[in-house]
């Protein structure tokens, strides 16, 4: 029996593994977590919508069903508590966005966990978490005040509840199991899909008892929907108050996000997903993921057909992880809107298989050349690590440098009292201080139920036409709005935009001209790499008089 003075240090104190993880993830996530404020930059922050809400504008849940609502509520009950103690909208939105941050963090802390309970030593419980912080996507969306954080880490907290199920036989973490989930889908819809990691593991574990203990199963099973509902409504109250108005649209919801952005030449994630999440993650973590993705899938296949797959060895609790990741993936594969951040619930597991991966290509290493290869391999792994963390500082330079810092500078050098009209990512600029400013009114339909708007004053994709018609004295483009309009699907949409934009980006039109471009671009010894939503060229366009 080893003595607890004997143990190595990292066992002796291993609190401070999980612990540095998770102050690690918010040292290169809080710089730049101010980004824009009191502005918000991030045009679908749904934080947006919890202000409004605090403000006594509108309520966010009464008419919007695209996101479930438990986020909202919680930011919405961090904004009570900060206007209660003197605040305003500026530590609000801060607030929010560190909340998201400290998600981050827990999620690190939880995967190291579940590589534990799963039976990894703390070097490679410590490498899973280490790879989840490599995942540059969880760095740059936990800077938002967003739900991507919160489906995140009730996804993962089911895994872990779901191992510990097994691994003790307790109906308790079962249910919370169920509880979690319906957290998880509170917080985005697609959170739902681990629902059938829950039942497919219940089922094996009870697949003997099917005709013996049908009745304590069935109970089981009813109960836990039950507090799945239970754990959706709590975060969502309006399924348990508005039921039936809420669940018809919720439906519609739902299908509409499937189809998001279709174009003829879309395809299903089933197959576009892989050069999504290689962009996202860069190409050598992504091999790295996708080579222990295959090896675990090769794990457990082999432990199931030795008959060595048990509720507590370590290829039950892979299992368990390997599920996660198929289950989270399910609303991907079928869908043709699959942005990056719909990845991360996949990330946690992953990043708990590839570091049993790499353990178990270091166990080989050794018995092959106890010296050249194990070296190799920790070589290789490092540099992966190192090429990760340059993206992380990528990230937030771009975080910190946003081209639309000068830029609202420059706007206070406009004449006060002028019209301006502006696309999707504008910079700042004081209320009331041009006489009329709104946003360009371009719009792009999104399916053949998307129809243009007609309930404002003015038309919609008139291109230069319309600027002049309305005498409108400055326009500001972004180039993520701007590059939208080099697609020949949406160019057959709006031709007169397209056509309108490509002058522009050549420098101007007979009634538009360039007075200032902003546009940060990061050192060339750093990746170069892109964030949504962060650092967009910002051009400032003047009406020839």
């Amino acid at each position: 029996m080893i003595l607890r003075s004997e143990k190595p240090f990292l066992e002796k104190y291993e609190f401070v593994v999980p612990l540095s993880l998770f102050l690690l993830f918010l040292a290169i996530t809080l710089p730049g977590i101010a980004w824009g404020a009191p502005s918000i930059w991030h045009p679908d922050e749904i934080i947006v919508r919890v202000i409004s809400a605090l403000q006594g504008e509108w309520r966010f849940s009464e008419f919007n069903f695209d996101y479930p609502d438990l986020p909202q509520y919680v930011m919405f009950g961090l904004g009570k508590i900060i206007l209660a103690f003197g605040g305003d909208i500026f530590e609000i939105l801060i607030a929010s966005r560190i909340l998201s941050a400290v998600l981050g963090g827990s999620i690190v802390i939880l995967c190291y966990v579940i590589a534990r309970r799963v039976g990894g030593s703390v070097q490679v419980a410590g490498l899973a978490g280490l790879l989840l912080i490599c995942v540059s996507p969880l760095s740059s969306n936990a800077r938002f005040a967003h739900n991507d954080m919160y489906v995140v880490f009730f996804t993962t907290l089911v895994t872990l509840f779901l191992i510990r199920h097994v691994q003790t036989g307790l109906r308790g973490w079962l249910y919370a199991s169920f509880i979690a989930v319906g957290m998880a889908a509170s917080s985005k819809y697609t959170g739902g899909s681990m629902l059938l990691a829950v039942l497919l593991t219940y089922s094996i574990l009870q697949w003997r008892n099917f005709r013996s203990d049908w009745f304590r199963i069935g109970e089981t099973l009813f109960i836990g929907g039950a507090l799945t509902y239970l754990g959706y409504a709590l975060g969502t109250p309006k399924a348990l108050t508005w039921m039936a108005y809420y669940f018809k649209r919720v439906f519609s919801a739902l299908n509409w996000q499937v189809n998001y952005g279709r174009n003829p030449d879309s395809i299903r994630g089933i197959i576009g997903q892989y050069s999504v999440l290689q962009d996202g993650l860069g190409t050598a973590l992504f091999l790295l993921f996708v080579g222990a993705f295959l090896w675990a899938c090769y794990f457990i296949l082999q432990s199931v057909r030795g008959r060595s797959l048990s509720n507590n060895s370590k290829s039950g609790g892979l299992s368990i992880v390997l599920l996660a990741v198929i289950v989270t993936d399910l609303p991907i594969l079928i869908s043709y809107n699959y942005q990056l951040r719909y990845f991360l619930p996949i990330m946690p597991p992953l990043a708990i298989l590839t570091a049993f991966f790499i353990e178990e290509l270091y166990t080989r290493a050794k018995t092959y050349s106890p010296r050249v290869l194990p070296a190799a391999l920790m070589l290789s792994v490092s540099a992966i690590v190192l090429y990760s963390f340059a993206r992380l500082v990528s990230i937030m330079l771009l975080f910190m440098n946003d081209a639309r810092i000068p830029a609202s500078q420059f706007m206070l050098t406009l004449p006060a009292g002028a019209s301006l009209e502006h696309m999707n990512y504008p910079p700042s600029y004081p209320d009331a201080y041009f006489s009329r400013e709104h946003n360009y009114p371009l719009y792009i339909t999104k399916g053949s139920t998307d129809l243009v708007p007609t309930d404002k004053p003015y038309e919609f994709n008139k291109g230069e036409e319309g600027l002049l018609d309305r005498g409108t004295d400055y326009l500001i483009a972004d180039n993520f709005t701007a590059d939208r309009l080099k697609d020949k699907y949406v160019c057959e949409q709006v031709p007169l935009e397209c056509d309108f934009f490509a002058q522009l980006e050549r420098g101007g039109t007979e009634h538009y001209k360039l007075i200032a471009e902003f546009k940060y671009t990061l050192p060339p010894y750093l990746p170069q790499i892109q964030v949504l939503f962060a650092n967009p060229t910002i051009r400032i366009y003047e009406r020839i008089k």
